[in-house]
């Protein structure tokens, strides 16, 4: 009896390194692109600790922080008991826009994160923001983490087996020393909902680590000593974070909770006059809304509409304008789902402005990696003109001139902070301030002759780099003489807005440690409390703008935090309760310290006889050490070279099957200069048989906006057929197995150009040569012992070697934005064509569009077509490697084994030689449905309800093509367990073999 098996591949290597044709994803799929919209003249200073690498053009800037850099390195190794016995990198950019466009991180970074610190190198990667105050706190966090990595690493644990609100929390309290006003409010927020959590809570994502870690260790350095937190770090006490706590501070968790607790109701309590908060006429968005964010509002002059961002889509933030009355949404004038004209609305630093004229609403914004002032039309969204402000890496806050013809703005220039005015007639661009000092939040007189502003400039020294409060001030637009204006002394003053006649300034101040509307009668400098907002008046940061005033209604919106959400409150603006005036300091203010060293006290303190109780004491608060004037800096062009980046995984795999048994292994090594621009991925597979060595080396170069790539490569693949004869009693079996070896060699040449961050052109050429071989190997078994009694195996020769010349081209989009674990708005699309010639002649082409709806929240309509050919003379060649490697990513319930019925691929389709795909899905998050409510549960699970079409058409060499269907519809659920995404669905197929099965797969949603 003779039994011969059907035809079985299988592939020998594992591919570690994609084409990196350019980018790690951007060679066979979709992915956003991130565009290097400018070419760096990379550069570094070197001072006694770091090596600063920046844009030659930002000198001065950087000197500056690197004086900051060397102070915080005398804070932090002192608190820590901790030097660098290496020298720490440090990227730094002119602006967010530009730290955006970084290749030391890979991934995408957005408007809310303020600088990394990677773990691979240990490069503290972050951009300058308003004013160098703020950018010492953003340096200051970092090079914690530096610290923190450093520290851990000579220990042996890597930094990312920390929870963040250990991590995170620890370095805001060092960064900061203290309860900040921003963290106040959350905390005073969750004292008022009963809601503190636990220590052993914290790593519950509901909690903000950053917030709550940072209370957290300002107060467990008040109670036992600022050394607490190196003991922490370098404690290797088990039960994780919680169980560090625990063993340094000898305090059980409950105990420690309760008095944490005690603390926290201590530093953020109200003042004992406070009355109940401002009543308001209308909020907006909020948590009852289903909005968490609603921030930097505007009014129309008239006062009938309001303008501000808004996460209302819950898949985006979008300007919208509202009715003031009711509240309601009138339409969505900026909307970034799915459309990707801008990068970024600002909307963490900046707020919309409307035209004198009530129809036009101006909006700063980041399209094409440049600054842009754009003006709207604020009945249909449409944009009317876009102001692109050269030489600046950001704008916010713009602000009409009475006439309409200039706007005021605020622009942060080479890593400094200035007013700018653009004229709307001739588009020139005129500066109004240029130095070191931060010029925020610009209001343009109704007079037109004045511009009020906030600034650090009264209360800041650049020698010295001690950063005071902002205070009010306003500078003559035409000679550009600044006066300071009254405030609330020492407490920030920020965010200034007119009243219709001129007559006074609305403005936020935290004079009791809570963030409130305040009024300067400017005549008579007389102040008065607007608000008694028992949380606080504050848009996302402790700087963003977050109040407007329409004079002619006599109306005043501002942001609130309340009940873990930014919501907007409009009222009826008011005289106010009078302020008792105090004088304004002239430098910043501290309090004395029993070992000499000055400490500013915590934010959060409501009465001066406490604050000397609830200050915590230490080297992190305010030292007057470690200072250094920069003139013994040195600068250097940079040189790139490429180290060590990573280790990929290694793996070790065996198993045995017809073509014999097997063991291999394969480890990737990725290779890169400091500022990731030049980067070489390799990949390297060896085992017990020469047939099994594998490699690929890729080279990438990032460094302008053309990317391009060079890949080398060797894949083994081998066909194998098998036939049996005898059977068991019979004295012998025989089994024979003839093995088609294949070597694909090959050198790629790729580039591609992003036109935005959603489309691009990838194209490419390579060589390919294809080696072949056979072996016969024969097996002889006892029929009767079942014992191996003879083995064989017969080298024969192969066809001739194939060589091949490839390209290919390709237009691709992406715009699709993800929900937890498929894409649930927005639109891609790959159109390509690869010709291929020499030995083989053929053409590949690849149409693959999806579109992404959501028709009613929040169910998601997904849609894929898709065809892959390869058309000519030789497509069909049995040689060439599958279109698709498993069956499971296009038709489900294929290429899987079910748990009732068999459901293995029909054989012929992974050779297919032209595939049409089409399939459907409605997505929908469970719990969501179950609960009613968006994000209720903190599981990411979608459900599914699918149907999938293929065609795949196959033909021996020689035959006419033959077309197979494969139809399939069911349901099932997709689960993201810490980033790897599972799909368990039902399945029933419409073939000769209907019924429904069980399919399991690896893979986000198409």
């Amino acid at each position: 009896m003779e039994r011969r098996s059907v035809l079985v591949k299988r592939v020998v290597a594992v591919v570690l390194v994609t084409v990196a044709s350019v980018a790690s994803s951007h060679a066979q799929g979709f992915g956003r692109n991130k565009v290097r919209y400018e070419n760096f003249d990379y550069q570094v200073l070197q001072t006694p600790h770091f090596d600063i690498y920046y844009d030659s053009t930002d000198h001065d800037a950087v000197v500056q922080a690197g004086r900051l850099a060397e102070r915080w390195y005398a804070r932090l190794s002192k608190v820590l008991d901790h030097t660098f016995k290496d020298r720490q990198p440090i990227v730094l950019y002119a602006s967010h826009a530009q730290f955006t466009q970084t290749n030391v991180i890979s991934e995408h970074l957005s408007d809310g994160i303020g600088g990394v610190t990677e773990h691979e190198r240990g490069r503290v990667v972050l951009p300058f923001v308003a004013g160098l105050g703020e950018t010492d706190h953003v340096l200051g966090h970092e090079l914690v983490h530096a610290f923190q990595r450093d520290i851990l690493k000579n220990s042996g644990r890597p930094i990312g087996t920390l929870p963040l609100w250990f991590i995170e929390g620890m370095a805001e309290y060092l960064s900061l020393g203290k309860i900040d006003t921003n963290t106040a409010m959350w905390l005073r927020d969750s004292v008022e909902q009963n809601s503190l959590p636990r220590i052993d809570q914290l790593e519950d994502p509901s909690f903000f680590p950053y917030r709550y870690g940072q209370a957290l260790w300002v107060y467990l350095a008040k109670r036992f000593g600022d050394d607490v937190v190196a003991k922490s770090l370098k404690s290797k006490a088990r039960g994780g974070a919680v169980g560090i706590v625990v063993a340094v501070t000898g305090v059980d968790a409950k105990s420690l909770t309760a008095a944490w607790h005690e603390f926290i109701r201590g530093a953020v309590a109200r003042p004992k006059s406070a009355t109940d908060e401002t009543a308001a006429a209308t909020v907006l968005g909020g948590k009852s809304s289903d909005s968490r964010l609603s921030v930097g509002p505007t009014l129309s002059p008239d006062g009938q509409a309001i303008a501000f961002f808004s996460d209302r889509s819950q898949y985006s933030i979008d300007m919208v304008v509202a009715d003031t009355k009711t509240g309601a949404v009138r339409r969505r004038v900026v909307r970034t789902d799915g459309d990707p004209h801008f990068e970024s609305l600002q909307f963490i630093d900046s707020a919309g402005a409307w035209a004198p004229d009530g129809h036009r609403l101006a909006m700063a914004a980041l399209s094409g990696g440049a600054p842009v002032v754009t003006i709207l039309d604020a009945a249909t969204g449409s944009v009317e003109r876009e102001l692109p402000i050269r030489d600046a890496g950001q704008v916010f806050s713009p602000t009409w001139s009475p006439d309409g013809r200039q706007i005021a703005v605020s622009v942060l220039h080479h890593g400094f902070s200035d007013l700018q005015v653009i004229d709307l007639e001739s588009g020139t661009v005129r500066s109004l301030t240029s130095d070191p000092f931060a010029d925020v939040h610009p209001a343009w007189s109704p007079d037109g002759r004045t511009i009020a502003f906030s600034t650090d400039r009264f209360s800041s020294s650049i020698d010295t780099l001690t950063f005071g409060e902002f205070r009010l001030a306003s500078i003559d637009v035409e000679t550009g003489t600044i006066r300071a204006l009254p405030g609330i002394a020492g407490a920030k003053n920020i965010d200034p807005h007119w009243t219709a006649d001129g007559s006074s300034l609305y403005f936020i101040a935290d004079a009791d440690g809570i963030s409130n509307v305040y009024r300067l009668s400017v005549a008579d400098e007389a102040l008065f409390k607007i608000t008694n907002v028992s949380t606080g008046v504050s848009g996302i940061t402790g700087l963003s703008p977050a109040i407007a005033v329409a004079g002619r209604s006599n109306q005043l919106a501002f942001s609130v935090y309340h009940h873990g959400a930014y919501e907007i409150h409009l009222v009826d603006a008011t005289d106010g309760s009078p302020v008792v005036p105090a004088a304004q300091a002239t430098d910043v203010a501290v309090n004395s310290h029993d070992d000499g060293g000055p400490s500013i006290g915590l934010s959060a303190d409501l009465s001066a006889d406490s604050v000397s109780e609830r200050t915590v004491s230490g080297a992190v608060i305010a030292p007057t050490f470690g200072l250094q004037d920069g003139s013994q800096f040195t600068n250097k062009p940079y040189r790139p070279g490429l180290s060590l980046d990573r280790v990929v995984q290694p793996y070790l795999t065996a198993g045995g099957g017809g073509g014999g048994s097997f063991l291999r292994g394969g480890v990737g090594l990725s290779f890169g200069d400091m500022l990731g621009d030049h980067r070489v991925e390799t990949a390297l597979q060896v085992g017990k048989s020469k047939d099994d060595f594998a490699a690929q080396v890729a080279y990438v170069n990032m460094r302008r906006r053309w990317n391009w790539g060079v890949l080398s490569s060797q894949i083994p693949w081998i066909t194998s057929t098998s036939s049996s004869s005898g059977a068991l009693g019979n004295a012998t079996i025989t089994q024979q197995v003839q093995l088609l070896k294949e070597i694909h060699r090959s050198v790629t040449g790729a580039a591609y150009y992003p036109f935005s961050s959603a489309k691009r052109l990838e194209i490419g050429a390579g060589v390919q040569s294809i080696s072949f071989g056979e072996e016969t190997r024969t097996q002889q078994f006892s029929g009767i012992t079942g014992r191996l009694l003879n083995e064989t195996s017969i080298q024969g020769p192969g066809a001739p070697t194939e060589l091949l010349g490839e390209t290919r081209a390709a237009l691709v989009y992406d715009t699709a934005i993800f929900g937890p674990t498929s894409p649930v708005l927005g639109r891609r699309y790959r159109f390509a064509v690869a010709p291929t010639f020499g030995g083989l002649t053929f053409t590949t082409l690849t149409a693959d569009y999806r579109q992404y709806w959501m028709p009613v929240k929040p169910f998601t309509i997904a849609v894929r077509v898709m065809h892959l050919g390869r058309y000519g003379a030789d497509g069909n060649d049995p040689r060439l490697l599958p279109l698709v490697w498993t069956m499971r990513d296009i038709v489900r319930g294929y290429g899987d084994l079910g748990t009732g019925t068999s459901a293995t691929t029909p054989l012929g389709s992974l050779g297919a030689s032209r595939i049409f795909v089409a399939n459907s899905e409605v997505r929908f998050p469970i719990i969501d449905v179950i609960t009613g409510r968006p994000h209720a549960g903190a599981l990411p699970i979608e459900g599914l309800v699918f149907s999938d079409f293929g065609r795949f058409y196959t033909s021996p060499v020689g035959l006419p093509d033959s077309a197979s269907f494969m139809r399939s519809a069911g349901a099932g659920a997709r689960i993201n367990a810490a980033g790897m995404i599972f799909e368990f669905d039902a399945v029933r197929r419409f073939d000769a073999s209907r019924g429904w099965s069980f399919a399991f797969n690896f893979r986000p949603g198409f």
